[in-house]
């Protein structure tokens, strides 16, 4: 019996990880286990459900159990079944009908065999499938003239539409799994030439996009997503006046909605499957800018529509960086706690932030300033004070076509600051990579803004002094020579988790967390 154990073995494990139940014991008496039932297996047979026809018999091996057995039909009008060795005869009786054989071991336990014998209709549990590609579902041959898989022969119509796989080594379980849109059947056929077919229609996937009545602020864009389709995809805005869209390049999934004017588009959808769909986008005129209050705060990836980094960003010996913020608090105190504000960028790479002017002996005075080398040698300080409670228009400029100190400008409200901090040596601040850990709002895991932020802005190139001037608090909206990323944060919807910069690449500033609290610019109502 040993041997006949081990032989088994790795079938044996297979059926336990097809099936929770291939032994079948409902039928039998619940017997109470001897103290040291470690040795003790569980009595399986290979054939749980028998169909046989009349003056007809059939072979069930025990596939494992625990020797010494023995079996009892409780109908032996209907079948007979005697026992040599790991092997049971089963043999029809005089009458059709349903039975059941019980084996037994010299253990005590036991397995029924569900005997059917007549001449049946092949049975499916579905006749119909209805799914998309991908889709998996389970179909069962319920009833016919068979006692194994291996009596039953399957053929798809065709193979591309769907595959099947039979799930269970005892059991006429089986998986149907979609491939593509079609249509197609399966045939099963019994050892008694009785046939079912299953029809399935694989359909087109259901058309679906990431937003559901969207909102977009004038002169601002939404990114809107393909998230479930068949391809081919079209997004049309049904007012030209009031919306427009941009299909974004390199990514067949991806949409902009261009806000022209207030009221409401219908924009609709359609894919290669001929699928389409409808949904409202409004348009609004907004007011408010994010409140990022004293923790919030926005981080970029600056990936491509494939999700690599967009190199363009690395390597920048020419950078304008423009920000639109308020203060509400100053950050800092007596223990040791840094006395930054950060507006945005890379620490020790190139940020712009406000701080207290080294040294100074008045620590509430604070001015703003460029943090830049992985060294942390070089601070470029303006000499405006930075009030709370006020709105800044701020930029930092550094032309790679310039030398010593002249690479590097700050300006606060258009003008260009007076500096009243110079440290390190400017020339050596090229090839910038602002493609990891850039921030607005937050940097070195903490140096929070505390304020509100309406807009950010990177250019590659150095802006002239006349540009920035003329660039001060106020919302571009176009695409311009140089403008690499430009974010409007205001309040278009009432929570916000992230907003797609304005230009062709699109990039996504996400926020640490939703934003629901908005601050009154008054740049917005003008």
């Amino acid at each position: 019996m040993k041997k006949y154990i081990s032989r088994n073995l790795s079938l044996f494990t297979a059926f336990l990880m097809a099936s929770s139940s291939l032994a079948v014991l409902s039928g039998c008496e619940e017997k109470t286990e001897p103290e040291s039932a470690g040795d003790l297996y569980e009595l399986i047979v290979n054939k749980p459900v028998v169909r046989i026809g009349q003056n007809e018999e059939v072979t069930v091996d025990i596939i494992l159990g625990n020797g010494n057995y023995s079996v009892k039909s409780y109908d032996t009008d209907i079948a007979e079944a005697v026992v040599s060795g790991e092997q049971i005869t089963i043999k029809s009786g005089s009458s059709n009908g349903a039975t059941t054989v019980e084996v037994t071991d010299g253990e005590g336990a036991c397995a029924d065999i569900s005997v059917n014998v007549g001449l049946f209709d092949l049975k499916l549990s579905q006749t119909e499938l209805s799914m998309e590609p991908g889709d998996s579902r389970q179909l069962e041959v319920s009833m016919g003239n068979f006692s194994s898989n291996d009596e039953l022969s399957i053929e798809v119509a065709d193979g591309t539409v769907v595959s099947i796989e039979n799930t269970d080594p005892l059991r006429p379980y089986y998986t149907v799994t979609a491939l593509r849109r079609g249509h197609t059947s399966i045939t099963f056929m019994d050892r008694k030439g009785k046939s079912a077919v299953v029809d399935i229609t694989v359909n087109p996937y259901t058309l679906e996009v990431s937003a559901v009545n969207p909102k977009v602020g004038v002169d601002n864009k939404l990114t809107v997503y393909v998230v479930s389709g068949n391809g081919g995809y079209e997004m049309v805005s049904g007012d030209g006046n009031i919306l427009a869209v941009e299909p974004v390049s390199g990514n067949e999934t991806a949409f902009r909605l261009v806000g022209l004017s207030e009221g409401t588009a219908t924009v609709t959808v359609a894919d290669d499957a001929g699928q389409k769909i409808e949904f409202p986008v409004t348009v609004v005129l907004a007011d408010k800018s994010a409140d990022l209050g004293s923790g919030n705060y926005f981080s970029v990836p600056f990936e491509m529509h494939d999700g690599t980094v967009d190199e363009t960003m690395n390597g920048l010996n020419s950078i304008t960086f423009e920000a639109r913020v308020n203060i509400a608090s100053l950050n800092g105190d007596d223990n040791g706690n840094a006395r930054i504000n950060t507006v945005m960028g890379v620490e020790k790479i190139f940020l712009l932030r406000v701080d207290v002017h080294r040294n100074a002996s008045d620590t509430q005075k604070r001015y703003l300033q460029l943090s830049a080398d992985d060294k942390g040698g070089i601070r470029y300080e303006g000499s405006t004070e930075i009030q709370t409670g006020q709105w800044y228009n701020v930029a930092v400029v550094l032309d790679g076509s310039k030398s010593g100190s002249e690479r590097i400008s700050l300006y606060v409200n258009g003008v260009k600051e007076t500096l009243q901090l110079q440290d390190g040596t400017p020339d050596d601040l090229n090839n910038v990579d602002l493609t990891s850990n850039f921030y607005i709002g937050r940097s070195d895991g903490r140096r929070h803004l505390n304020g509100s932020v309406t807009y950010a802005r990177i250019w590659t190139r150095a802006l002239t002094d006349q540009e920035i001037a003329d660039n001060s608090g106020k919302i571009l909206t176009s695409d311009m020579d140089g403008l690499a990323a430009n974010w409007i944060f205001t309040n278009v919807n009432d929570s916000a988790s992230s907003f797609a910069s304005i230009t062709g690449n699109s990039f996504e500033a996400e926020a640490g967390t939703a934003v629901t609290a908005w601050t009154a610019d008054p740049v917005l109502s003008e």
